[in-house]
């Protein structure tokens, strides 16, 4: 891993992220993107008090200063910083500078303050997360870095050969030496034969990580997912945002944030390989 990007809009929650994100480049010896997109409106009032764009981007440009000063102070030893301040949202600047910067990792956090922060915040995160194609780690407010010595894989065995990004799930257990746990949430007891074969599929494509395997019955997604989390003590849950079965019930808006604001481990979303 050499790039990391986290989006910065000077909250509490952005600094956990940052954090977090900022531990996680030193372990690798990764460059850290600090990114602020601050969009702005144009005022309908005749009343309004005129602020120019200039000023904007000053007062910008001085929080993420600021932000990063205070962020390098907490750090023992502090991964190399790059910075980015413009004017544009961040559903539009966000995806144009990973294109531009290529990162192995976008690092969000999340806010449950309040409904409204939540559904601003939450929308951006799971905006990034549908749309991005390099993987998302999605922080709790609170988290702390520690090198991962359990990773989850939630998996729904339906198309596991064209979908499991193998790759990445491998190379994150080596790098942390980490245990692989691979989770199946079940409705019911009932297991078809075709998702039977799929599991003998995924076996063999995760052979050397040598996994254990867990089925969860619960109708609901996110309660099973954390039963499994406090279960294994899981450090990162890793999920596959594609759109049939359990992850598309999973990215539905409600399940989205219910996952997102209601889990204690960080949520790492890679696509399909």
């Amino acid at each position: 891993m050499n790039k990391i990007i986290v989006p910065v809009d000077f909250s509490a929650a952005a600094e956990n992220a940052a954090f977090f994100a900022a531990e996680l480049a030193a372990f690798y010896h990764a460059e850290l993107h600090l990114y602020n997109a601050y969009g702005t409106y144009t005022p309908v009032s005749e009343y309004a008090w005129i602020v120019t764009a200039n000023e904007i981007h000053e007062a910008a440009a001085f929080e993420m200063e600021k932000f990063q000063e205070n962020l390098e102070s907490k750090l023992s030893v502090p991964p190399r910083m790059v910075t980015k301040v413009e004017e544009v949202f961040l559903q539009a600047g966000l995806p144009a500078y990973c294109d531009e910067q290529k990162p192995d990792l976008v690092v969000m956090g999340l806010s449950g303050k309040n409904a409204f922060t939540r559904l601003v915040v939450g929308s951006n995160t799971i905006y990034a997360i549908q749309h991005l194609t390099c993987p998302v780690l999605v922080v709790p407010p609170k988290a702390n870095f520690a090198p991962v010595r359990k990773l989850g894989f939630a998996c729904d065995y339906e198309a596991v050969i064209a979908t499991t990004p193998v790759g990445p799930i491998k190379k994150l257990v080596k790098d942390f030496n980490a245990a692989l746990f691979v989770l199946n949430v079940e409705a019911g007891v009932v297991v078809h034969d075709e998702k039977s074969e799929a599991a003998k599929h995924l076996k063999e494509l995760l052979k050397e990580c040598n996994p254990e395997y867990q089925t969860v019955i619960s109708k609901d997604i996110t309660a099973g997912i954390n039963y499994f989390a406090e279960q294994t003590k899981a450090d990162w849950l890793v999920v596959i945002p594609k759109k049939h079965n359990l992850m598309e019930k999973m990215f539905r808006r409600s399940q989205t944030s219910d996952l997102l604001h209601h889990t204690t481990m960080p949520v790492l979303c890679i696509h399909e390989e």
